[in-house]
């Protein structure tokens, strides 16, 4: 008999993400192929366990609460910090793939996450699905750190993780405007992403905002960087204010 023959997994099979988990910021056959992998290898014992019952616990624990206490994720480089990320950020929304497997149904969990993750569903469909956000690493570097946390909830957004793009899609939103503007632009053959990048010189998107408002002037659009922890709380307060994925361009 031989080793790999002991074991529930051959290890001379390629491993999909060769070894390292990554976040990506969009989805698509590669990533759900290589999710699903990880998701059926997924050892939930020992540490990752642990974190997973404790971050969960928390959070239930504080959902009655006015605030809730963050938790912090440390470790030495390679020692599996993204990977659990990764694995509890889609089995906490139970990521649904084409096929109509789930997250949690392909992965196998102990009953006590298992009971956590459904006290989640229930408080969820209590209060209203929540936006979940998550990044492997620090987006753009930790250079400016309110833009950097600002930039994670808006990806899960489907906004622009640049703020100036974002606050003016939220500016758009708030009027009403952020449907018919992407639409015109999308309408004129035009790729609203990429419209988007050249916000300042699109002129596709200009004539777009001036068909909705045609009193603008030639003032231009005013942006300003979130300086201070106060626009970064409006912003954020107004990303979750009901601009959801299904209402805007995705990003």
């Amino acid at each position: 008999m031989k080793i790999k023959e002991l074991l529930l997994r051959d290890p001379a099979l390629p491993i999909v993400n060769e070894g390292v988990a990554n976040i990506p910021e969009k989805v698509g056959e590669a990533e759900l192929r290589a999710l699903r992998a990880e998701l059926e290898m997924f050892v939930c014992e020992g540490r990752f366990k642990d974190a997973i019952i404790r971050i969960l616990d928390q959070y239930v624990g504080g959902l009655d609460n006015n605030a809730q206490k963050a938790a912090w994720v440390s470790g030495f480089y390679g020692s599996g910090k993204s990977h659990l990320l990764k694995m509890l950020t889609h089995l906490w929304a139970n990521t649904k793939f084409p096929d109509g497997a789930t997250a949690r149904g392909i992965a196998t969990l102990p009953a006590d996450i298992t009971g956590l993750l459904r006290q989640l569903d229930t408080a969820g469909k209590r209060g209203g699905a929540a936006t979940l956000a998550a990044a492997g690493t620090m987006l753009g570097g930790t250079d400016a750190v309110r833009l950097t946390v600002l930039a994670i909830l808006l990806r899960a957004l489907d906004l622009p993780t640049d703020f100036v793009r974002a606050q003016f899609c939220l500016y758009l939103h708030r009027h009403g405007w952020l449907a018919p503007v992407s639409e015109a632009v999308t309408a004129a053959g035009a790729n609203w992403d990429e419209e988007l990048a050249f916000l300042y010189v699109s002129p596709h998107i200009a004539r777009a905002v001036m068909a909705v408002t045609p009193n603008l002037g030639a003032t231009g659009i005013l942006v300003a960087w979130p300086d201070r922890s106060g626009e970064m709380r409006r912003a954020t307060r107004e990303a979750l204010g009901g601009l959801g994925k299904t209402s805007g361009p995705r990003r």
